[in-house]
């Protein structure tokens, strides 16, 4: 359907969503010559995670080793945005994902981003897009999307075999491949995902028809259904 919603289908979208949310770009990139990729969005659906994206690039700064992109946010628009009129409500959800450990130098807190409903909700939202982008079958019911991190060791043989994709190589890289002519897989697409050079994600997108049960983020049992 020409200029659908990528989310969820709705005729004659009136708005473009950034699928890598655009606050994950400092300053330094404005004069890029890397697109920014975006897909037709409704306004209801692009203006469902607004809130969440500003959250989501404060934990993906706080979740690994900085480069230089990440510093530049961190002293710019995350330290702006943590000091404006709603810094101290954006500070608390923060707080929030932090979790006491033990070290030798004494405790310290950690931050687990895959324990954070709201940043899988816009991890999900950025598989969805691109599930558009690369002119698979949309659009994607967000249920239908498996995030976590990246616990495990991909063989150098699988990694080879997939093209890598990048929206500005020191933010945003991703490599996926498609599993519809296997029948026997319920899976209809596997990502992997890595935002400023190393922390590392792993997606799912079940196959559209396959009555697979898993359980949502609550720990409910959900059964997948095809998309209308």
């Amino acid at each position: 359907m020409t200029n659908a919603c990528a989310y969820c289908g709705v005729a004659n979208a009136d708005t473009a969503d950034h699928v890598i949310p655009n606050s994950l770009y400092p300053p330094s990139k404005a004069n890029s010559k890397i697109q920014r990729l975006k897909v037709p969005a409704c306004r209801a659906c692009n203006h469902s995670w607004s809130d969440d994206e500003p959250h989501f690039r404060t934990i993906l700064t706080l979740a690994g080793e900085a480069n230089s992109s990440v510093r530049e946010l961190w002293n710019g628009k995350v330290n702006r945005s943590l000091r404006g009129v709603d810094g101290r409500r954006r500070f608390l959800d923060v707080w929030a994902q932090m979790r006491p450990v033990d070290t030798p130098e004494g405790e310290r807190h950690k931050i687990y981003p895959a324990s954070d409903d709201r940043f899988l909700k816009v991890m999900r939202k950025v598989v969805r897009g691109l599930h558009h982008h690369h002119n698979l079958w949309s659009p994607v019911p967000d249920e239908m999307v498996y995030v976590d991190l990246l616990r495990f060791i991909v063989p150098n043989e699988f990694l080879d075999a997939m093209p890598i994709y990048h929206r500005e190589p020191d933010i945003f890289k991703y490599q996926f491949e498609v599993f519809d002519q296997f029948e026997d897989i319920p899976m209809s697409s596997a990502w992997l995902l890595t935002f400023f050079e190393n922390r590392k994600f792993v997606a799912l997108v079940w196959e559209p028809d396959s009555p697979l049960n898993r359980k949502d983020s609550t720990g409910d049992e959900l059964v997948s259904k095809r998309s209308s």
